[in-house]
């Protein structure tokens, strides 16, 4: 009788605890990162399209890197790791770099933008593996 309980109180901590954090997920704005193009054609690959080297058909997509913007703070999380990451962010009106960082070993970062104009951004994340831009309106 007693495992029960144990039991019992641990999952209760488990689905507080994950509805708490969907909460605070909640009132952030998802930033959609996506690959740069150059990222996207594997090396070596051709116009030619045989059944040895068409593209594999795969299920979910595991995003390695999150971004969410919350009050002019733009959070990025980390669900992999990079050894560094470099990280821009760029108006899209004047063309201007109004943050740039080099970042060893992240796990998750903010960076708060309130002291820039309002208009249309661009984040962008460059390491040896990996580009990933993603749009979002200050």
């Amino acid at each position: 009788m007693h495992m029960k309980k144990v039991l019992f109180i641990l999952f209760s901590f488990l689905v507080f605890s994950g509805s708490a954090n969907a909460q605070f997920i909640s009132g952030n704005t998802e930033i959609m990162l996506t690959q740069k193009d150059e990222d996207r054609t594997p090396p070596g690959q051709t116009g030619d399209v045989s059944p040895e080297n068409v593209p594999k058909t795969r299920g979910a997509i595991f995003q390695s890197v999150c971004a969410y913007l919350y009050n002019k703070v733009v959070t990025v999380d980390f669900q992999a790791v990079f050894s560094a990451v470099a990280v821009n962010v760029i108006s899209e009106t004047t063309g201007e770099t109004v943050y740039s960082e080099l970042f060893t070993n992240p796990t998750s970062f903010s960076i708060d933008l309130s002291g820039k104009d309002a208009g249309d951004y661009m984040i962008e994340l460059v390491s040896d593996e990996i580009t990933l831009e993603g749009y979002f309106p200050l």
